[in-house]
């Protein structure tokens, strides 16, 4: 089975995938009907978010 992605659920909420990213992440920019359908989709759908990615926008530690 592929790997749920946010423009999984951006296409299945009928919204950008910016949206999804925001509300995803708790950020301002979407309301709050928006994101908690957003929300309602990714569990419906078992989105999990990916380690990769989760990793690469981690605190940097240069130097």
């Amino acid at each position: 089975m592929a790997r749920i992605t946010i423009a999984d659920i951006a296409d299945r909420a009928g919204v950008s995938t910016g949206a999804v990213s925001y509300a995803l992440d708790d950020r301002p920019g979407v309301s709050a009907t928006t994101r908690e359908r957003i929300l309602a989709i990714a569990a419906e759908m078992g989105w999990q978010p990916s380690q990769a990615a989760r990793a690469l926008s981690g605190p940097k530690r240069w130097g």
